[in-house]
């Protein structure tokens, strides 16, 4: 398995996935080993290869095994048990690493050995309990039960984002963004507006949502594509039952493309089929957009797409969509 490639995400909302299944052997209190089970997406995944050597860098962060370099490109390398607090043997000769390559950037993860992929429905894959999900700070976006397994699928922005923050998200004060208007009659018209946040990350989940508020917007959050279509469809009906535009109580989405239960994708084609949504503004923010994926999204019925680093766009692309005119608020062309 040293390159991996998937075309699934490019499919026609099919609600389905990949995911790559991979081991850290933790050492027990009496010396034994247990097998902890994690997955990642295999569209976030360039290949997957045996430990290369590698150079320190200075005034690393913390779990930073190191620099490598994967096709010509600086890389880190990063202890993924060390960051995730499971003690494992350091011996590295039998160890690989996953190549990851997503939000425009490329990073390796240490790993202690890898198993298969899975092809599944998005349907199959679960939140993490309430009582397990710890906000921000959580790392699990979802779980995958397979052959008696648990598979937690890991953040893996989250965990980026914490072992160099310079590339997070959080960096970014739409105080300082002159792009974005703040004046006071600018906030006023987004206070009458509300938007749909739906992203199964707890952590971009929460920027997102502090980014538009403090725009002025009203924001309704989901954790998962089938969360905002109940909810959604329960707006249409409500909108029905008073007689009045479902705009009237939503002006607007932002969906990222992979979730448990259902992905973004298909959520954006569901809604494109329904009469009360099809000219509803819908923007996909995601790590995986891809010129295939922005093209794939457009042809869906999505607005526009952002890749998720530049959270920076968002708001300045929100007004352009909720306070155009009909005829001027077109779907934007493919990059």
């Amino acid at each position: 398995m040293s390159q991996v490639s998937s075309t699934i995400l490019t499919e026609s909302g099919t609600n389905e996935l990949e995911i790559i299944e991979f081991h850290l052997e933790k050492i027990q209190p009496d010396g034994s080993t247990k097998t902890c089970y994690y997955g990642i997406n295999v569209a976030k995944v360039r290949e997957v290869i045996q430990v290369p050597d590698t150079t320190d860098y200075p005034n690393a962060q913390p779990h930073m095994i190191g620099v490598f370099s994967s096709r010509e490109v600086l890389t880190p390398l990063v202890d993924l048990a060390g960051w995730l607090g499971v003690p494992t043997n350091k011996q590295l000769t039998r160890k690989f690493v996953i190549v990851t390559d997503f939000n425009n950037m490329t990073n390796g993860f240490l790993i202690d050995s890898i198993s298969r992929i899975h092809r599944i429905s998005w349907n199959d894959v679960e939140s993490p309990s309430q009582f397990l999900e710890a906000g921000r700070q959580d790392c699990v976006v979802a779980v995958v039960r397979k052959e008696g397994k648990l598979i937690m699928i890991l953040d893996f922005e989250k965990i980026i984002a914490d072992i160099n923050p310079e590339l997070s998200m959080e960096k970014y004060d739409i105080t300082q963004d002159k792009s974005v208007d703040l004046h006071e009659r600018a906030m006023q018209k987004r206070n009458a507006k509300s938007i749909m946040v739906v992203d199964d990350s707890a952590f971009i989940r929460a920027m997102i949502q502090d980014t538009l508020a403090s725009a002025g917007y009203n924001v309704i959050a989901c954790r998962d594509g089938l969360e905002a279509h109940d909810k959604l469809m329960s707006l249409a009906a409500a909108a029905k039952q008073e007689n009045m535009p479902v705009s009237e109580f939503i002006d607007g989405i932002v969906t990222d493309v992979e979730m448990p239960k259902m992905d973004g994708m298909h959520l954006v084609k569901r809604l494109r089929d329904s009469a009360e949504f099809k000219t509803l503004p819908i923007i996909m923010f995601s790590s995986l957009m891809s010129d295939d994926n922005r093209a794939k999204a457009l042809s869906l019925g999505a607005n526009d797409t952002i890749t998720k680093p530049e959270i920076g766009r968002l708001v300045v692309m929100m007004d352009r969509y909720i306070f155009a005119t009909p005829a001027s608020m077109v779907t934007a062309e493919p990059a």
